[in-house]
């Protein structure tokens, strides 16, 4: 079996090699050439040419989908190539390779990834360190498939809030989803579980919760091409909201009463503690009997009192 760093000029049993200038596959920049060398796969390489900037370089890669779970990257070493060639699989960095040598070595096998999910992945390579680089073939498991490039954009502005013994979140929607997966850990970072799957709405309430507990939670796209990468993460920790009567002198020695739950009085004292005034100048409340909006304007304010009331 080939490792990583020697020359592979067939591809092994289990695998089915792809050129170059394969259709599928995308070359995104201005400075890509392509030249006939002998010793190359199928004669064809497809190069950053020399003399392209830096910034040129760095906006330069090479685009493509692939179903399957394992993939190489069949490459040339030379001394103008670069010492940190990235490969990114369904956005993530999998690994860097050095294709920098003293001497043209054609045809290596540079970068290797194995045990993906099998699904479709999207791939990007590009140069690490803005030094040019080639492109040669890759090979696929012999039951993958190379496909077009057309990655999937992630949910983005994931918000969880808190109620008693649920947490609603919302994201942005993404336009390509089919549906969405939703997944909690009760550690920041992960790992998460997916608590739901197929929702279709850009929404989902959580009432799997025990209050007092901190949730952390990211969502995924799923649509025909496979699942993104995870939202931003959001977290809550739901309590019980007992009622309180929340009552708020004014100065002009006027009072307002407010009937709310535990949450909302804690959303008031944090409103009234913030320092700066960097949020809003006013505090809204929503009146459950009239379905109207009152605010409160904070210099207004003098005192206020809360008094638990039972649900």
């Amino acid at each position: 079996m080939a490792t990583v760093g020697e020359q592979l000029t067939a591809p092994e049993t289990g695998w089915t090699r792809y050129d170059d200038r394969n259709a599928n596959i995308t070359y995104i920049g201005t400075g890509w050439g392509t030249q006939e060398i002998a010793g190359q796969y199928n004669t064809t390489i497809t190069y950053i040419t020399e003399g392209t900037s830096v910034a040129a370089i760095n906006a330069s890669s090479v685009r493509f989908n692939f179903t399957g779970t394992s993939i190489r990257f069949i490459q040339s070493k030379y001394l103008q190539h670069s010492k940190t060639v990235s490969y990114k699989i369904d956005g993530e960095l999998a690994g860097t390779a050095n294709l920098y040598n003293d001497t043209v070595i054609r045809q290596i096998l540079a970068f290797e990834k194995t045990g993906l999910v099998n699904k479709e992945h999207f791939v990007e390579i590009y140069s690490g360190d803005g030094i040019r680089f080639d492109f040669d073939a890759i090979d696929i498991d012999a039951a993958g498939e190379l496909k077009p490039y057309a990655p999937i954009d992630a949910p983005t502005n994931l918000v969880a809030t808190a109620g008693d013994s649920k947490v609603s979140l919302t994201w942005t929607a993404v336009s390509a989803a089919t549906s969405y997966n939703v997944k909690r850990s009760t550690t920041a970072g992960g790992t998460y579980t997916t608590i739901a799957n197929n929702v279709t709405d850009a929404s989902y309430v959580d009432t799997s919760v025990t209050n007092g507990t901190t949730y952390y939670y990211v969502v995924t796209v799923v649509n025909s091409a496979g699942e993104s990468n995870t939202s931003n993460e959001a977290s809550a920790t739901p309590v019980a909201s007992s009622d309180s009567l929340l009552q708020i002198t004014m100065n002009d020695s006027s009072e307002r009463e407010y009937k709310v739950t535990q949450i909302e009085v804690d959303n008031f004292i944090k409103w009234i503690n913030s320092t700066g005034r960097t949020g809003d100048n006013c505090y809204k409340f929503d009146d459950v009997i009239d379905s109207s909006t009152e605010y409160l304007i904070f210099e207004k304010i003098i005192s206020f009192k809360v008094i638990p009331v039972g649900k």
